[in-house]
């Protein structure tokens, strides 16, 4: 049996219940994506990134 690795998939139509979810997850995701991290979530990175750096140094 041959598969067809370029085969078009079929289209979804837009009242497709599967295709609206996928499209709102979609929006959620970017939007986000977009948004800005917290300072408190900034200075928690950068205090692991300094435990990391002086184990390194340690070992």
């Amino acid at each position: 049996m041959e598969h067809k690795t370029n085969a078009a998939k079929p289209r979804k139509r837009p009242d497709d219940p599967n295709a609206q979810i996928a499209t709102k997850l979609r929006a959620f995701y970017h939007s986000v994506q977009d948004e800005t991290l917290p300072q408190r979530f900034l200075d928690l990175l950068e205090k692991l990134d300094a435990v990391e750096n002086s184990v390194q140094r340690a070992e």
